[in-house]
């Protein structure tokens, strides 16, 4: 296959005329042009870490993947790896999931978005332990998760102000929302352990780029 001057093999990067690694190739089958988003109906993506958005009306009403549903998936990613045991042991891997998170992988829709949403109540009790080498990220992540669901309580409200889906998505927006939004939600004596995440945040406002 060739693209322009450049050689594509099956090893997946672009070989120039001289035979030296030009690049890395992208798959771009679900890509849609910055400001027209696709209309595609299939629900791509993780289910048990898919949005709250998009597991309660993303096929019904044909909402686009946009940037802060990614920015949503990785708190429940978070959440979900600071819940589960997992043991290793002859060359094997096993993960024990709470009660909390298997809705998640239920297949029931209404079941998983509940549960993500009792989360923001439950995280770090005794329904949704958090395992021993996290739980001093606690109030932050579960203030990460209440940021998410009270952001998916506020949507219509958002949306009937004025502003589009994609004029709420800009990546910087959406992550200095998330700061702004979780550093008033913490106490003082919580902002300690909200410093690494915020310098995560930080450095992912500064990735997004224009295509």
């Amino acid at each position: 296959m060739h693209h322009g001057d450049i050689s594509l093999n099956n090893l997946g990067y672009d070989v120039s005329p001289a035979g030296t690694p030009e690049g890395v190739l992208n798959d771009y089958d679900l890509a849609s042009w910055d400001k027209f988003p696709t209309t595609n109906n299939d629900r791509t993506g993780t289910i048990p870490f898919m949005s709250l958005e998009m597991l309660n009306r993303g096929l019904e009403e044909r909402i686009p993947r946009l940037y802060r549903h990614d920015a949503e998936s990785f708190v429940w990613v978070l959440t979900y790896a600071t819940v589960i045991n997992v043991e290793y042991g002859n060359h094997s891997v096993k993960i024990s999931r709470p009660d909390s998170v298997q809705p998640w992988f239920s297949g029931d829709r209404e079941y998983h978005y509940l549960s993500k949403q009792g989360l923001s109540h439950n995280y770090g009790s005794k329904q949704a332990p958090v395992t021993e080498p996290h739980k001093q990220y606690v109030t932050t992540i579960k203030s990460l998760i209440r940021y998410w669901v009270a952001f998916h309580d506020n949507l219509p409200e958002l949306e009937s102000a004025g502003p589009t889906r994609l004029e709420i998505d800009d990546p910087k927006d959406v992550l200095e929302n998330l700061i702004k939004g979780v550093e008033g939600a913490l106490g003082a004596g919580a902002q300690k352990e909200f410093v690494e995440v915020k310098a995560l945040l930080l450095e992912a406002i500064e990735a997004p780029k224009d295509v």
